[in-house]
């Protein structure tokens, strides 16, 4: 691994995943400039010896390496093209690794803008939500150019146990919309079992033992499906970002010409999660929805 002198980075968002992975790059040993629009937010990061920016572009200008973690691909154009953004401070030869959840074509768009001030660029998406972004056992996929992935490998280390480089740039993205679709499937399909076993009177917890029985075996199912069986919906990954995922990954598919026709299905199953208040819990309370007696059905 690279010393911690030989990349200054710079961390832009630090919400539920970006605070935890900035923590496990001051940890690595990384000297650290963050920035955050909620400024509140810095102050654990400070007391591991992390500085703070006064906006994006003034990161951006004291640092070899900046990335980017936010909830929308609005939020990331504002901060790395907008005024005062990372474009406006960043060094000719730095590198600008967009780890957010957006569309290859953002990510294409980004690049883009990069070029024109020398900056190399990567979209670096994650597999994993809060616990693993703690314990720094995150799955990064990688879109950009592969010496681009070796210069900036030590720091995206220190944030995950697995790189996986994806292809070129917006390739990333892409590879993380079709792993959320299917997560999203997962996650409404094991909410549906639950719901219709236990409407029939069968305990729900025998459905996790037949899973943990059978070749469905899954280390997800005991994380996400206890916590749902007993009404735990606290936040590893807000409903509002799958919707958003999911209008992502319709997007994607209509710009390829393709038919989506199970996920157009959860697609609005989530929209009904979220129009019902469910936006700011776990996408897990998709269950919770299913199971109120007098659900919002949205008709699209």
């Amino acid at each position: 691994m690279a010393s911690s002198q030989s990349l200054r980075v710079g961390f832009l968002g630090l919400g539920t995943m970006g605070t935890p992975m900035a923590t496990n790059i001051a940890k690595a040993g990384f000297p650290l400039v963050v920035w955050n629009r909620t400024a509140a937010k810095v102050q654990s990061l400070l007391r591991l010896g992390a500085t703070a920016g006064n906006s994006p572009a003034h990161v951006a200008s004291e640092v070899d390496l900046v990335i980017t973690m936010l909830s929308r691909p609005t939020d990331v154009e504002d901060v790395v093209l907008g005024p005062e953004g990372v474009l406006e401070g960043i060094r000719p030869r730095a590198a600008l690794i967009d780890m957010s959840t957006v569309s290859p074509a953002t990510s294409r768009k980004l690049a883009g803008a990069a070029t024109t001030k020398q900056v190399e660029f990567l979209d670096a998406p994650v597999v994993g939500s809060k616990g693993p972004a703690t314990d720094g056992a995150l799955v990064i996929l990688v879109g950009g150019l592969p010496q681009t992935l070796e210069r900036c490998r030590p720091v995206l280390e220190a944030m995950g146990k697995r790189l996986i480089h994806a292809g070129n740039v917006g390739m990333g993205s892409t590879l993380k919309l079709a792993t959320n679709l299917m997560l999203s499937h997962l996650m409404a399909g094991f909410a549906e079992a639950a719901l219709l076993a236990k409407t029939a009177g069968v305990d729900p917890v025998r459905l996790l033992d037949v899973l943990e029985a059978s070749t469905f075996r899954s280390p997800w199912y005991q994380a996400k499906g206890v916590g749902m069986l007993r009404g735990d919906f606290n936040p590893h990954f807000a409903l509002k970002h799958m919707r958003k995922d999911l209008d992502l990954m319709a997007a994607l598919a209509q710009e390829l010409r393709l038919r989506l026709p199970v996920t157009d299905s959860v697609r609005q199953l989530y929209a009904e999660a979220e129009r019902a208040g469910q936006a700011e819990r776990d996408y897990s309370a998709v269950f919770a929805h299913l199971e109120a007696p007098h659900p919002v059905v949205i008709r699209q």
